[in-house]
């Protein structure tokens, strides 16, 4: 009996020591650490590659759109009547249009076809890769003056001197600032005023709705405007995401004489427009040939 009662602590230490040595060799587990994945990084476009690119341009007096490579900046072509002159002007601005993380470029590109005109357009490139491709255009003016070209926050700003009515071909007199996006497959003016000799601007401000705003049934459109326009009207239409029309009418602005700044308002029914993004755009018109002195817009959600 004592041998039996002496070997049991014996048992329990054996088998306590291979409890220990088992569970010892047991591999701790770890919890497994995937590889972050890498963001490929996409090189920046440069000067030289938009001074090489290829550029698609309305043929002058045709409609149809064709495609010019650039050499060093510089294309040119043909005699007399097939004669096509390209140049891009000494303005690069770089920046993110399209939303993609990466920066894009806008450049200025000037035709001329023989004549004394030379038309200049504002090209938006994209970066494709690495590589740009020119997506959009929109024509400024014949031989304006430009001041400066930027494109920050989404938005590309221009500075210039554009023709008024009645200025010769030569000498354009008219002071402006345009704001353009990228809407779509299309550079959208979104916002424009007029500098008048004496230093005022023309401008108009939307205060209501606010850019991004959801809104069903009737809209309220509000704003201020710095100089009144002529007989107090200004336009506003309504387009889709297309770039279709959906809306157009005058608003009248209450101003105390002619010419002081002034507000507006007016009530649109949205019930008959599609659910989704429109853009509203509130005008201020030359009477003599229908070009915009002031601009302002903005997106809303119909709802």
């Amino acid at each position: 009996m004592t041998r039996v009662l002496t070997a049991l602590p014996l048992l329990f230490l054996t088998l306590a020591c291979s409890a220990t040595t088992i569970f010892s060799l047991t591999p701790t587990p770890t919890n497994y650490v995937y590889p972050t994945p890498e963001t490929p990084t996409v090189p920046a476009l440069t000067v030289e590659q938009l001074k090489n690119a290829e550029y698609i341009v309305s043929a002058f007096g045709t409609g149809a759109s064709l495609p010019y490579k650039l050499t060093d900046g510089k294309y040119e072509r043909g005699s007399g009547a097939t004669f096509v002159s390209l140049t891009l002007l000494d303005f690069f601005s770089f920046g993110d249009l399209n939303k993609d993380g990466v920066d894009d470029a806008t450049v200025l590109l000037a035709e001329n076809y023989g004549g004394t005109g030379v038309f200049v357009s504002l090209a938006v490139v994209l970066n494709e890769n690495g590589q740009p491709r020119h997506k959009a255009s929109y024509l400024i003016d014949d031989r304006p003056q430009i001041n400066s070209l930027d494109l920050h926050d989404g938005m590309v700003f221009l500075d210039a001197v554009v023709h008024a009515p009645n200025d010769p071909g030569c000498c354009p007199e008219m002071q402006v600032t345009r704001a353009f996006q990228l809407v779509g497959d299309s550079i959208t003016l979104v916002h424009a005023a007029t500098r008048l000799d004496d230093g005022r601007a023309r401008a108009i401000t939307i205060d209501s709705p606010l850019d991004g705003a959801e809104v069903s049934g009737e809209i309220v459109i509000s704003g201020n405007v710095t100089i009144s326009p002529f007989e107090n009207t200004l336009t506003v239409r309504v387009y889709n995401e297309q770039g279709n029309e959906l809306f157009v009418g005058p608003i009248t602005v209450a101003a105390p004489e002619p010419g002081a700044a002034g507000t507006f308002q007016v009530t649109i029914d949205a019930s008959a427009f599609p659910l989704g993004r429109v853009r509203i755009v509130v005008a201020d018109l030359s009477a003599a040939d229908g070009s915009i002195l002031a601009l302002d817009s903005m997106e809303i959600v119909v709802k």
